[in-house]
């Protein structure tokens, strides 16, 4: 008679942040999970992961940009005239003799 042993499943409850691994999978049903180097699959709780939107390291970076459309919604803010800066015209520092049958370099032959 042989004897098989298979590992007790452990539900592990995740309560703080960096408990979190790196590195994720998703399901085709969209279930986010992680893979431990053991082999073990952790799945995340949406509730869980729900609360972490509120977290000081979910609203990173701090000088973010605001952007109406991408990071503000349209039509929230209301967008201020954009000062018109000078720009200087460019200097044509090229010689006043350039014409097309000059040539780039000189070939001796």
């Amino acid at each position: 008679m042989s004897i098989t042993s298979s590992s007790i499943p452990i539900r592990r409850l995740v309560t703080d942040p960096s408990q979190l691994p790196s590195d994720y999978s998703r399901t085709p049903g969209g279930t986010l999970f992680s893979t431990t180097p053991g082999g073990t699959r952790i799945v995340y709780d949406r509730t869980f992961l729900l609360s972490l939107q509120q977290s000081p390291l979910s609203q990173t970076p701090p000088s973010l940009p605001t952007i109406p459309g991408c990071t503000v919604p349209k039509g929230s803010l209301s967008v201020s005239p954009k000062k018109e800066f000078h720009v200087p015209q460019a200097v044509d520092r090229r010689s006043s003799k350039t014409g097309a049958d000059d040539e780039q370099f000189a070939i001796d032959i």
